[in-house]
């Protein structure tokens, strides 16, 4: 009877720490996530062609509104650091920090002492889409740019894709191409991809 207790105890205390760890791993996820939308939006351009899942343009605020729509105290850094910089490397090289801070904080995991099998298991599970995403965009990357684009840079999320590309407009025909790659290599539906043009 008095081992059955420690034994729920001793459960008890694993799910615990099992539920704290996936919240961190999960608020570590919406924190890269959030600063990509971000980060995203404070680099657009304030006019050009947007085209989301499909071929109808989208023509953004006025330079001034942007700024100030777009610029908060916690981004003015990250905007001043971007300006007259390149937006594809300035882009790669956040999303490699992002990736291995994320990477890191899961290795962590996978080797605390303190951690049970399914904590370790999860946060090993985790570390493995990571890679995985990590190499599916590089190959989305690489089909796309193969179809005569300068860059290209393709960000995934949970059932979703975000696909920016070097170039001043785009045809309806590229639109769907692009598309058609992306989906392709990546396994995302067609109507959960978004397609920008960026020239800069």
């Amino acid at each position: 009877m008095g081992g059955s207790a420690v034994f729920v105890v001793k459960r008890g205390s694993d799910l615990l720490r099992f539920a704290l760890y996936v919240l961190v791993v999960a608020s570590l996820v919406w924190y890269v996530v959030s600063r990509f939308g971000e980060w995203r939006a404070a680099q657009a351009p304030s006019r050009g062609p947007v085209l989301a899942d499909g071929p109808a343009p989208v023509v953004g605020p006025e330079p001034e509104e942007a700024e100030e729509a777009l610029v908060r105290p916690d981004e003015e850094v990250l905007a001043e650091g971007a300006e007259g910089t390149d937006y594809f490397a300035e882009y790669r090289i956040e999303r490699e920090r992002t990736r291995g801070a994320l990477g890191d904080r899961l290795r962590e995991v996978m080797v605390a002492e303190g951690a049970s099998a399914e904590v370790r298991q999860e946060a090993a599970a985790q570390y493995l889409e990571l890679g995985r995403r990590a190499a599916l965009e590089s190959q989305a990357e690489a089909l796309v740019k193969a179809r005569g684009f300068t860059d290209v840079i393709v960000h995934l999320t949970d059932g979703s894709a975000q696909v920016v590309v070097k170039a001043r407009s785009l045809s309806q025909q590229q639109v769907a191409q692009i598309i058609d790659t992306v989906s392709r290599t990546t396994g995302v539906r067609a109507t959960a991809i978004t397609v920008m043009a960026r020239d800069d």
